[in-house]
């Protein structure tokens, strides 16, 4: 099982985090920093379509199709 806990004051976290550490069930404490997100690494998904046969007009024609709607 999973906690995210989101707290507003730094200094109160680590108190928190310190309490958490003397429970011998917690197993484990992951601390995420909120400046220390990464960006999506854009260049990751480059040529996911490469050698593929892809057009711009099969991809309308196969939204048009029947089975691909949603009633």
């Amino acid at each position: 099982m999973k906690i995210v806990i989101d707290v507003s004051n730094e200094e109160k976290a680590k108190h928190l985090i310190n309490m958490l550490k003397d429970i011998p069930y917690v197993k484990n404490i992951k601390i995420e920093s909120e400046k220390k997100k990464r960006k999506p690494d854009f260049e990751a998904v480059f040529g996911i379509w490469k050698d593929r046969d892809i057009t711009l007009k099969g991809i309308r024609e196969k939204a048009w199709r029947k089975e691909y709607f949603c009633y």
